[in-house]
């Protein structure tokens, strides 16, 4: 087989438009979850605010952000999937500009909450439409394309949004960001009934099935069957599992930087270069991975991801490795730490149907962001208590955890 078919063959899903158009909203959506922390060297002097302050902007953010995404979980099923995505990017780039604007302290924390909001919309809509259009046998492969473009987003973000505000300022270089998210959110309305199969008739359909569904019973009955859902084991396995992700993904993406830095004497530009170095090895391994998680069964390669990424941790944090050697380890660490992605959404959507697609992701991807948000807590306490490579080693732990629960999904299969 030749090179161009082996890549055709990693991207091979049945709606292609469709998957590449939510991957790259998802990219949109990761790289505005990010555009903030990259300008705090800009906010600090210019509002006179500390860093605590800065902490609290992006606590604010995320945990609106996830909170929000639960009834969007429930929205998502029963309304029209073009209008939640394009409203909440439209209404992401609003609290962006929002924040651009704001004369104090205090406005920035709205437009925060503004653009968690905005910010919410997307992964319970989003990944429910890919679960939805695409078959089982390539969900590896869509959720593969879906976590590469993210992680793109999440690379991109500082380096633009940083060079320009270098150059323009840390207002103008957010102005710049929400007007580019205003653009894709038209964009997406113009290509968004184009990628869906048959012209979004089938949406269409289903939406409105859907409605009268819900208008023959109660909305307590409704949520009733929701909570019944979301409590049965498989899927309290499956949330243990996004929340073991989030924590271990977020804890080595906030100390990779100062990690790198530290182990080679305190230069921050190496450092910056690792945590780049990571993301895109990351985002190649997204593709790759998700064509072998449909050929082999998804609990036993999340588990072999978890011990991979256990493995990578512990050389990195352990061995004098050098420049070079670390910049290796910090490529493998990237590849098995986020080859886990494809492995678990791939899952999740296996776990779910159309009248559910919704209130699993939404779950599952607030169940990551609290883990996200617990990861880096927790390290950061590890390593005041004894020294920075032993918090970025705890890693390991967090990575063992994971294959535990592997276990557990095996048995409640999950």
């Amino acid at each position: 087989m030749s090179v161009a078919r082996r890549a055709r063959a990693l991207v091979n899903v049945d709606h292609p438009g469709l998957v590449w158009l939510m991957s790259l909203n998802h990219g949109f959506n990761e790289f505005y979850s990010v555009i903030v922390p990259p300008l705090f060297p800009f906010l600090v002097p210019d509002l006179g605010i500390s860093y605590a302050d800065t902490g609290l902007l992006v606590v604010v953010f995320f945990v609106t952000y996830s909170v929000a995404q639960l009834p969007v979980g429930r929205i998502a099923n029963h309304y029209d999937p073009k209008r939640l995505l394009v409203g909440g990017q439209a209404l992401l780039s609003l609290g962006i500009a929002f924040v651009a604007f704001a004369p104090t302290y205090e406005t920035i924390l709205a437009g925060m909450v503004v653009a968690g909001v905005g910010g919410s919309t997307y992964h319970p809509t989003g990944m429910s439409v890919i679960s939805d259009a695409e078959s089982d046998d390539t969900h590896g492969r869509s959720m593969g394309i879906h976590g590469m473009l993210g992680t793109f987003g999440t690379v991109l973000a500082p380096v633009a949004v940083g060079g320009l505000a270098l150059v323009l300022g840390w207002r103008s270089a957010l102005l710049a960001g929400a007007l580019a998210g205003f653009a894709f959110a038209v964009l997406l309305a113009v290509l968004y009934p184009r990628a869906v199969p048959d012209g979004g008739t089938e949406t269409t359909a289903f939406v409105a099935a859907a409605r009268e569904s819900v208008g023959g019973e109660t909305l307590r009955v409704a949520w009733s069957r929701a909570f019944t859902f979301l409590r049965s084991p498989p899927m309290l396995v499956l949330i243990g599992l996004f929340a073991v992700v989030g924590a271990e993904v977020r804890a080595v993406q906030s100390f990779t930087t100062l990690f790198a830095s530290d182990a080679v004497g305190g230069d921050a530009a190496f450092g910056n270069q690792m945590f780049a170095l990571t993301m895109v090895a990351a985002g190649v391994a997204s593709t790759a991975a998700g064509a072998g998680v449909d050929r082999l069964d998804r609990r036993l390669f999340a588990g072999a991801c978890f011990a991979g990424t256990a493995a990578a941790v512990a050389a990195v944090a352990l061995l004098p490795l050098g420049r070079v050697g670390l910049a290796v380890g910090f490529v493998v660490l990237g590849i098995v730490m986020y080859s886990v992605y494809p492995a678990t959404n791939a899952l999740a959507a296996g776990l779910s149907n159309e009248d559910s697609s919704g209130d699993v992701f939404a779950v599952t991807q607030t169940a990551a962001a609290l883990g996200g948000a617990a990861g880096p807590f927790l390290l950061g306490i590890v390593a005041d208590a004894s020294s920075l490579s032993i918090g970025f080693l705890a890693t390991a732990a967090i990575a063992v955890v994971g294959v535990a629960v592997v276990a557990a999904a095996t048995a409640f299969g999950a």
